[in-house]
């Protein structure tokens, strides 16, 4: 049971009460870096660790000492803090750092997001899965405190402290057949356990913060359930923040057709976040293909995916563009992929396949800009 609130340490004489509304305005949480303050981060037993940390010194001779504040205890000059955070902000030198009212602004932003987030009730809460790739020797995930600001510019609230991660970061043996044939395997034994934890829960929303290899985003697409009501996001590289923007749809798509030799085969390009070099296809495409590609209306860039509803727009016409292939090659049961397109797109593109009569769609990757090599099978 966590130790009844009069146990904490007095700090100087601060009412219980004080205490009380501090705690309830923060959530327990430390209001400078967010950690839970009333849970042993380690045991995960219930256990108040937090402190009371003054916006103004108690002492006149404190940090931030203003001798014209007469209440140093009331709640509005209180921070709830974990002891780290409490001595930082109190060292002596750091208070040219930590002033009064940053200090103050970090209270009221830190306050003001529980007050939002805990309005949303039952019906807005998201179960959240992030992922973490290499880029070059660094491992990229979304941080924790981005999450929770797009959740809430969306306005969905985390059901749960921790967030479920799935790991691409290994990328050794990317030209490997046997890498995505393991990569796959682990992606349909994580999702089967993770949507069992669901159904077990009565969770009724997915929030996806997906990066990682293309091929692998498009096959975990395919393995989403679509009866649960899932939300994508995408990592905007102008600004480094995961939030969608409000607005109407920017971006929009276009489709091209080249005639091939042998209707049985056929292609798509999905060149959206960057132009596909066809020097880096397989040599028999340009030839015997005929060749579908569906790209932007203007270049492709990184930064075309800005609002939900550009990529609402994707869906649309990457599944116009699949009814479009089905109609003009009767019985097709094939078509080779090839991508660059943003993370979110990926999963899209697995995700909405109808899976009883689309064709299969075989994915092919470049790597360090290395000719397009076979992959994996979605569908």
């Amino acid at each position: 049971m966590i130790n009844d609130i009069r146990e904490i340490k007095r700090g100087r004489g601060i009412k219980d009460n004080i205490k009380i509304l501090l705690f309830a305005k923060s959530a327990g949480r430390c209001e400078i870096c967010n950690k839970l303050v009333i849970k042993d981060l380690n045991t995960r037993e219930q256990f108040i660790w937090g402190e009371m940390a003054h916006i103004y010194a108690f002492s006149d001779n404190g940090p931030r000492a203003n001798k014209d504040i007469n209440d140093k205890n009331n709640v509005d000059n209180l921070l709830l803090a974990c002891p780290d955070c409490h001595e930082k902000i109190d060292k002596t030198g750091q208070e040219k750092y930590y002033t009064a009212q940053q200090l103050y602004e970090t209270k009221l932003n830190h306050e003001n997001r529980i007050l939002v987030s805990t309005s949303f009730g039952l019906k807005r809460q998201t179960k959240v899965v992030k992922m973490a790739i290499n880029i070059n020797s660094e491992v990229v995930k979304a941080d924790n405190v981005d999450i929770v600001q797009a959740l809430m510019k969306n306005r969905l609230v985390p059901c749960e402290d921790m967030f479920n991660e799935i790991d691409f970061s290994n990328i050794s043996g990317r030209d490997d057949k046997n890498y995505w044939i393991s990569k796959s395997k682990d992606i349909s034994e994580w999702l089967s356990h993770f949507y069992s934890d669901l159904q077990r829960k009565k969770i009724e929303h997915v929030s996806i913060f997906g990066i990682g290899p293309i091929p692998l985003l498009m096959f975990f697409g395919s393995k989403l359930n679509n009866k649960i009501k899932t939300t994508l996001f995408q990592l905007h590289k102008d600004d480094g923040t995961w939030k969608w923007n409000s607005g109407n749809p920017m971006a929009r798509y276009k489709l091209n057709f080249k005639k091939g030799n042998d209707k049985d085969k056929v292609a798509l390009i999905i060149s959206l976040s960057g132009t596909i070099d066809r020097d880096l296809l397989p040599s028999n495409i340009k030839s015997d293909y005929y060749i579908y590609e569906l790209s932007l209306v203007g270049s492709p860039n990184y930064n075309f995916l800005r609002t939900e509803k550009d990529l609402f727009s994707f869906e649309k016409s990457f599944s116009t563009c699949i009814s479009d292939i089905k109609n003009n090659h009767p019985g097709l049961k094939q078509i080779d992929v090839f991508p660059a397109v943003p993370a979110p797109v990926a999963i899209i593109c697995g995700k909405s396949l109808n899976k009883n009569s689309d064709p299969k769609l075989r994915i092919f990757n470049s790597y360090n800009r290395n000719k397009f090599k076979y992959s994996l099978t979605i569908n």
